[in-house]
C-alpha cells in the first residue's frame, strides 16, 4: 500500500485556490460595485442640486429689494424667476428631461420682533416695514438611476440650503 505524504498532496490544491477566487472573486466585487456606482451618482445629482439652489440662494440674497415688487414673465416676481433660470440651467444634464425642478423659496422676515418664514410673495416685499433677513431655497428631485432609467422611489433628492438677505 502507498503512503501519499503531505506535500504531494498540497501540490495538487495549489491550483485550486486561484481557479475558486476566479469564479468568486467577479461575483464579490459586482455586488460590491454596483451599489458604490449607483451611490456615486446619486450624490453627484444631490451635489449639482444643492450647488443649485445654494446659487439660486446668493442670487436671492443680494438681489436689491426693487426686483422683489416687479413682476417677471411668469407672474412671479422678477428676482424669483431668475432665480428658477439659474437652478434650471445648473440642472439641465443632471435631471432627466420630463422632470420639472421648481425651486420653493421660503422668504423670513421680523415681524414685531419674532421671526416668521413665509413663502416668498411680492405682498411681503411691498411692506417695507417687513425687515427681510433669509432665504431658504428648497429643491426636491426624484433620483433617476442612470444606469437603468427608473426611478428609485427610497432615494429622493431633498436639499433646502439657507443664505442671509444682504440687499436693500
Amino acid at each position: 500500500m502507498r503512503t501519499i505524504s503531505k506535500t504531494s498532496k498540497r501540490q495538487h490544491q495549489d491550483g485550486s485556490i486561484t481557479i475558486e477566487a476566479a469564479f468568486v472573486l467577479p461575483v464579490f466585487l459586482l455586488f460590491l460595485a454596483f451599489p458604490s456606482i449607483v451611490l456615486a451618482f446619486y450624490y453627484r445629482q444631490y451635489t449639482a442640486a444643492h450647488k443649485a439652489a445654494h446659487d439660486a440662494a446668493i442670487y436671492l440674497s443680494t438681489a436689491p429689494r426693487a426686483e422683489f415688487t416687479t413682476s417677471g414673465p411668469d407672474g412671479n416676481f422678477a428676482a424669483l424667476t431668475v432665480a428658477k433660470k439659474i437652478v434650471e440651467k445648473e440642472l439641465a444634464g443632471i435631471v432627466p428631461a420630463g422632470v420639472s425642478v421648481d425651486p420653493y423659496v421660503t422668504c423670513f422676515y421680523l415681524q414685531g420682533g419674532i421671526a416668521k418664514g413665509n413663502a416668498c410673495t411680492p405682498q411681503v416685499f411691498k411692506n417695507d416695514n417687513v425687515p427681510l433677513f433669509q432665504f431658504d431655497v428648497a429643491i426636491n428631485l426624484p433620483f433617476i438611476n442612470p444606469l437603468t432609467g427608473s426611478e428609485i422611489s427610497s432615494m429622493y433628492i431633498s436639499t433646502i440650503p439657507s443664505v442671509r438677505y444682504l440687499g436693500n
